[in-house]
């Protein structure tokens, strides 16, 4: 439905003549041959050319940036000419120079004047159009072709308001129509509507809320509707061709009936059973989009399209609503002008040109006499002493309302009339209590203490946790002592667990009882935080704000005036001296910005007056200025003498003693619980330290019982290879006493005495070599003939001198995890002696009586 497709208007650049800067030439020569040959030859050769710079403009053969480019250049360089160069019809001026410009909405029409005034319109409404021409050439089916156009319509608009503000007012009259302030005004407001069009067109292409884009649109005919007034109220309206009235007209009515049917289509969706409302703005849109259509006969055939598709459109909405309405919801539909109007929504402004204030200073440079640098400068120091004598008045207000303010102490007074207000605190607290505060409160405040109490806990559980996995490892290897003990009797010689793990019990005891000692302590901190009445508790932002105190109403009247009328009067007072000293700022700034303004060189250059008449009437801009001045002062004197009387009214009616006294118990409140905090703080961080430290040292008396259980699982598993080959090498025997016996029954022959002997000493050590002392376990069967005699009963025979027995590797006297963890203790950051912390905390303030 949106006409911004085609339904946009460019701007026509103005055309010109070329223009000879000879009288310049002739001007210069004459009045500045006393600058020396060379440089009016210089200047001459500048003129010549500025002329060719604007012989390339108006021959407008290049694309748009360097065309912009060249018409800013142009307009500075103007600048210039207009400070050495005066052209006018005086006879004292270049008077035969002549600016020829068209019309640029009648063709035909030329337009020329003396005065470059006239040359600066037609530049800048040529460097306006060219900005409404890039804009109208942008893709605008796209968000990034939308935003480009209206930042140029934008930036046009600007252009055309920098004529209507500075530049048109300068022509000579009668003013050409096409550049009048009338025409800028018109312009400015016609760019700002194409501008306001493109955002309304983004927000339809990218679905946004009907309720939204409505007021979007409202906006646009707002915008078209100033222009169709702008030109049906005055000489614009004959000057135009009427394609641009019916154009701008059809605009208005098109938006005013898009605008009532996406707002009727937002209140249905909000709510569909009031359907009365919705059914009058249909009907509204429907009216204003049928003179629509009447109105685009004679316009851009792209309005004439969206006209007609929006009329089809609201056609059918309207005939569907009115059909549900009598057939279902059955609503009185109300007048139009009952309902509410929407509100608009602007998105656009003009964007200020930012290089037409720069004068070009690379051209006519030498051509200011000595004479009138030092005019300016004595002028210069003349505005200065103004400014500063000015500036002095409006200072010392300034501080004696400070001291005034400062000395009643009227600020914190209003603050302390309002309970509850935040506002109070920077009376009430000093500056390094309040400082004290907000440093606990950026760390989280008492939040903190109950994250570092949680931090706490989850440290003492790993310690716990700890402590449990190595005595779960301890009963782990003792049970699997046990186990293979009985299962093998008395030939278990190995010592019983419990006879050497006595000194990692009694550490893990002593860990135990640490941590629970510090659980009480901690616990105590912990109730001390967690009281409904902590004095920490006071810090909390809200909490502070709710028990500051606050300048009650009395409620017995002691004072000659009433409490409440007293503090209106306080507080009227207050304003109004802050009004006058926020006007005295802003008038300091008018004072500088006058002052950077100031330039006295035009009219030196330009003027036969004497110099103190060129003073006197150029400081004439400075006595309103002064007058605000002293009004100011004046109004300030009054004012604080009103503050004083109100002040004292306030007083008499109020009890400051008994407010001050409640300030100063707060304070004291405000410093215990702060040192409460530190005190409680302190105690949760040393537990953290302790509780980390003691962890390492857990963990290492965790990994010597880990340490403990694995040297013994090696020992039994060694032991138990031991018993198995010890029983290998009875079998072994048995085997051959069993072979024997059967080879001398098979014979019946005695055995002979070698035979014998070996009977009565089995097995022989001559016969059966011990293995190498290198060899594993179990040895190779090719290696033994027949085992070794057994050395200690009860114990399975050494095999191999290479493995001690097992008393060697476990004796009973070495003590496990003591001096270690001692020395891991010793270690800590915080010594077991010095946590937990003492539970000491600072005694509460004495009440107040």
């Amino acid at each position: 439905m949106s006409t911004t497709r085609g339904g946009l208007l460019a701007i026509t650049h103005k055309r010109s003549e070329p223009l000879s800067l000879a009288p310049v030439s002739a001007y210069c020569r004459n009045t500045f041959i006393d600058r020396g040959e060379k440089t009016v030859e210089d200047a001459i050769a500048d003129l010549e050319d500025v002329e060719r710079l604007r012989a390339d403009i108006i021959s407008n053969q290049h694309g748009p940036d360097k065309q912009a480019e060249l018409l800013v250049k142009y307009y500075g360089t103007l600048s210039a000419m207009d400070l050495r160069f005066p052209v006018s019809k005086d006879p004292s001026h270049i008077n035969d120079l002549s600016f020829v410009w068209w019309d640029a909405f009648k063709t035909s029409k030329k337009e020329k004047q003396q005065n470059v005034n006239f040359e600066r319109c037609a530049i800048l409404f040529n460097l306006a159009a060219l900005h409404s021409q890039v804009g109208i050439d942008q893709d605008r089916t796209t968000s990034g072709g939308l935003l480009a156009a209206c930042k140029k319509f934008q930036e046009a608009a600007g252009v055309f308001a920098h004529i209507k503000d500075h530049v048109a007012m300068r022509m000579d009259a009668p003013q050409p129509l096409d550049v009048s302030p009338d025409s800028s005004r018109m312009l400015e407001q016609l760019m700002l509507a194409q501008a306001q069009e493109c955002v309304f067109e983004k927000a339809m292409n990218e679905k946004k809320s009907e309720g939204v884009c409505a007021r979007l649109g409202k906006q646009c005919m707002l915008f078209y509707q100033e222009v169709v007034q702008i030109i049906t109220g005055g000489p614009l309206g004959g000057h135009l061709e009427k394609s641009w009235l019916n154009h701008l007209r059809a605009k208005v009515l098109y938006f005013s009936a898009e605008s009532e049917l996406l707002m009727a289509e937002a209140e249905k969706k909000k709510d569909e059973t009031n359907i009365g409302p919705q059914i009058a703005r249909l009907r509204h849109a429907d009216i204003k989009i049928k003179e629509a259509e009447k109105a685009s006969k004679s316009a851009n055939h792209f309005i004439a399209e969206a006209t007609k598709t929006l009329s089809q459109l609201c056609d059918q909405r309207l005939r569907k609503a009115v059909k549900e309405n009598e057939t279902i919801y059955l609503e009185s539909v109300p007048d139009y002008a009952s309902i509410p109007q929407i509100s608009e929504a602007c998105m656009v402004k003009p964007t200020p040109p930012g290089d037409l204030a720069k004068v070009a200073a690379d051209v006519f440079v030498g051509l200011v006499p000595d004479s009138s640098a030092k005019v300016v400068s004595k002028y210069t120091e003349l505005v200065d002493a103004l400014i500063k004598a000015e500036k002095a008045k409006l200072s010392g207000c300034q501080t004696e309302n400070d001291q005034k303010m400062k000395e009643l102490e009227v600020v914190g007074l209003l603050s302390a009339l309002d309970a509850g207000s935040g506002d109070n605190l920077a009376h009430v607290l000093p500056e390094t209590l309040r400082q004290k505060v907000a440093e606990v409160n950026s760390f989280g405040g008492v939040s903190h203490c109950f994250e570092l109490a949680k931090e706490l806990q989850g440290l003492r559980n790993v310690g716990t946790q700890m402590l449990n996995q190595a005595e779960q490892e301890l009963e782990r290897e003792a049970s699997e002592d046990a186990a293979e003990r009985e299962r093998h009797g008395d030939k278990w010689a190995i010592p019983a667990s419990a006879t050497l793990t006595s000194t990692l019990t009694n550490s893990i005891s002593d860990f135990r009882g640490k941590i629970q000692t510090a659980r009480e302590s901690d616990r105590s901190t912990l109730q001390q935080l967690e009281q409904p009445e902590s004095p920490i508790l006071l810090l909390e932002t809200g909490t502070m704000v709710k028990k500051c105190p606050h300048l009650a109403r009395p409620m017995v009247s002691v004072g000659a005036a009433d409490p409440a009328a007293a503090a209106a009067a306080l507080r009227a007072a207050a304003t109004n001296l802050d009004g006058i000293q926020a006007r005295g700022a802003q008038l300091e700034e008018r004072l500088s910005e006058t002052k950077f303004k100031d330039n006295i060189l035009p009219q030196l250059m330009s003027s036969s007056d004497s110099e103190e008449k060129i003073f006197e009437e150029q400081l004439k801009k400075y006595e309103p200025l002064k007058a605000s001045v002293a009004e100011i002062c004046t109004a300030h004197t009054a004012a604080i003498a009103n503050l004083v009387k109100a002040h004292s009214d306030f007083v008499s009616c109020y009890d400051l003693n008994e407010y001050r006294s409640q300030c100063t118990a707060y304070q004291t409140q405000i410093s215990h619980a702060l040192e409460v905090y530190k005190q409680i703080q302190s105690n949760f961080e040393k537990g953290v330290s302790f509780y980390t430290s003691l962890q390492d040292a857990i963990e290492g008396l965790k990994m010597q019982c880990g340490d403990f259980c694995l040297t013994r699982k090696m020992q039994r598993d060694d032991y138990l290879r031991q018993l198995v080959y010890a029983g290998h090498q009875q079998q072994q025997q048995q085997q051959y006493q069993q072979a024997a016996q059967q080879y001398q029954q098979q014979y019946q022959q005695p055995p002979p005495p070698q035979q014998q002997h070996q009977q009565q000493h089995y097995p022989p050590q001559q016969q059966y070599q011990q293995p190498p002392q290198h060899q594993g376990y179990p040895p190779a069967a090719a290696g033994y003939t027949q085992p070794p005699q057994p050395q200690h009963p009860g114990y399975p025979p050494v095999l191999n001198q290479q493995m001690p027995p097992p008393q060697q590797a476990y004796p009973q006297q070495q003590h496990y995890g003591l001096g270690q963890a001692t020395a891991q203790m010793g270690q800590m950051h915080v010594s077991p002696a010095q946590y937990p912390p003492q539970q000491t905390y600072p005694p509460p303030p004495p009440p107040q009586g």
